[in-house]
């Protein structure tokens, strides 16, 4: 069955010592949280990788581009450890550090999650890369809390209550934005003139059909509230430019939200194919209003 639905974009980042089975799980995970929580919420969560999602580019280095091209648009984060934390970038201890940096400094929820199953001792290159990791572990844990998962199971249930408390988080901050009035002026709200035609097919007296074209200008209040005491004028009309709107005079009232009228338009040979349309009105402070736009037929 179809829902309407937010998606929300999850990176998963990790050295590449990372075990398959880890990946997979995650991944497995997403897709039962989308199909038993995520639809009855409204947001699906995608997983997003530059294993899969990056593509080939010149002009940076290596790092910044996978961060223009997946790392600052995601929503949120795991990061899994195994071993290794990675080769620096020059910007920071490896690229999985960086893109952890990258989301914490934009205010994205980011969980950090390490493989702790037994395994031979570590010695030589693969012992001092650990130590990089355990150092930059240690110094990550004065500011978040860093799990540690043995099985499947443990990734599985970290990973369940990182995406409700996250995707909770989300909705909340959307509901909040939502019900907070908007800062200024919405530069698209207004009373709109655009110009319609309609065509109608009539039969003469002798059978021969014909296409009739019905033009009309049409005022669309795009505005959250009523538009009062409309009225239009059309400016720059060339001096023999027949452009006529049949209409009643003075004021044309008031247009509910959302809603439009609309009015004949009598246009003739040689009528100019675009004219310059000055909407005034009165918004619901009470503060007058003008829209200005180009209406062509």
């Amino acid at each position: 069955m179809a829902y309407p639905t937010l998606a929300l974009h999850l990176l998963i980042s990790a050295p590449g010592d990372v075990p398959l089975e880890d990946m997979t799980a995650i991944r497995k995970t997403i897709s039962q949280w989308n199909l038993n929580l995520g639809r009855h919420v409204g947001l699906t969560v995608l997983p997003v990788s530059w294993t899969e999602h990056a593509v080939a580019e010149f002009g940076e280095r290596p790092q910044a581009i996978l961060n223009h091209q997946i790392v600052d648009e995601a929503d949120l984060a795991v990061v899994l450890f195994h071993d290794r934390l990675g080769t620096p970038t020059g910007e920071a201890e490896s690229g999985t550090a960086e893109e952890v940096k990258v989301l914490v400094e934009a205010g994205k929820p980011v969980a950090v999650l390490m493989n702790s199953t037994p395994r031979r001792p570590l010695n030589g290159a693969a012992l001092t890369e650990r130590q990089r990791l355990n150092a930059y572990l240690e110094e990550l844990r004065k500011s978040a809390l860093v799990f540690d998962y043995a099985n499947e199971g443990a990734l599985i249930g970290h990973l369940n209550n990182f995406l409700s408390r996250a995707t909770a988080q989300f909705q909340q901050s959307v509901e909040t934005s939502k019900r907070e009035e908007p800062k200024g002026r919405d530069p698209s709200e207004g009373v709109w003139p655009r110009v319609e035609v309609r065509e109608g097919v009539k039969t003469d007296s002798r059978g021969r059909v014909k296409t009739q074209r019905h033009w009309s200008l049409v005022l669309h209040n795009t505005s959250r509230g009523p538009a009062s005491d409309v009225d239009f004028t059309f400016e720059n009309l060339p001096r023999d430019g027949f452009f006529e709107v049949i209409r009643p005079e003075g004021s044309l009232g008031t247009i509910p939200p959302g809603q439009e009228v609309r009015f004949p338009l009598l246009l003739a040979m040689g009528s100019p194919d675009a004219v310059d349309c000055l909407v005034t009105w009165t918004d619901n402070a009470g503060i007058s209003r003008e829209t200005r736009a180009t209406v062509r037929t």
